[in-house]
């Protein structure tokens, strides 16, 4: 069973439009959503903003649902230059951004007993890199597909200080809120996960609005992608 996440309803509405759902259940005020995608049993939820609605509900897809895999999509910032709106990243690690301890010796993004750079698995990095050679592979205008490390934190970054701070720390190539939650969760269960985002800004001075211009955009690419994906786990040998 695939447990696919979204922070907010638009980045899960076309999976809910295209899957037969069978059950609802709720669990700390959030809505799982029980069914299957290409004859593919998943679990959907709109976990909600921020690192502790990530973190609460993976581990919630994990005790009641006892998922084997987890994919976490949605949008993110750009934080580096050649990052247009549309393009796509998938994490090959990410990391806390906010998290700093420096002040006990740890290097900023550290959490103890945990790590700092968390890695996602690379089965599962592997054959989304497939799914979107499927889906993408020939086309003229296919966005652009980066996979490198995603940083997450509570606040919405939208100051070319902060992007810079990102890059030099962490080498970033884009910054969310929810992503490196999911991925501490996933390693303290012992879960493959994967986070994908479609690039909805460049996270400068006018990120606020170029953000809400395109939530309509979040999950057609990454939807395509995560469907050839699903259908592909289908088609594999037990």
């Amino acid at each position: 069973m695939i447990g696919l996440m979204g922070a907010m309803e638009e980045e899960i509405s076309l999976f809910k439009e295209y899957a037969t759902i069978t059950k609802t259940k709720s669990f700390a005020g959030m809505k799982f959503y029980q069914g299957q995608i290409d004859d593919n049993d998943v679990v959907l939820v709109k976990c909600g903003i921020g690192k502790v609605h990530a973190a609460v509900s993976t581990q919630i897809l994990i005790d009641k649902f006892d998922v084997d895999e987890i994919i976490l999509a949605g949008l993110a910032g750009a934080v580096v230059p050649y990052l247009q709106q549309g393009d796509i990243v998938m994490a090959n690690f990410l990391v806390q951004h906010d998290v700093d301890l420096t002040a006990f010796g740890r290097r900023r993004g550290e959490v103890p007993s945990v790590g700092r750079m968390l890695e996602s698995d690379p089965g599962m990095l592997k054959r989304m890199n497939d799914a979107y050679d499927e889906v993408f592979g020939g086309r003229s205008n296919r966005p652009q597909m980066v996979v490198g490390t995603i940083v997450s934190g509570d606040s919405f970054i939208s100051d070319k200080g902060t992007i810079s701070g990102l890059q030099r720390e962490f080498g970033a190539v884009a910054a969310e809120m929810e992503g490196a939650a999911v991925a501490q969760v996933c390693q303290m269960n012992s879960r493959p996960f994967v986070v994908i985002r479609t690039i909805s800004d460049n996270a400068s001075d006018d990120a606020k609005d170029q953000f809400v211009s395109n939530l309509d955009m979040a999950p057609i690419n990454t939807f395509a992608m995560i469907r050839r994906y699903i259908a592909a786990e289908v088609a594999v040998p037990v």
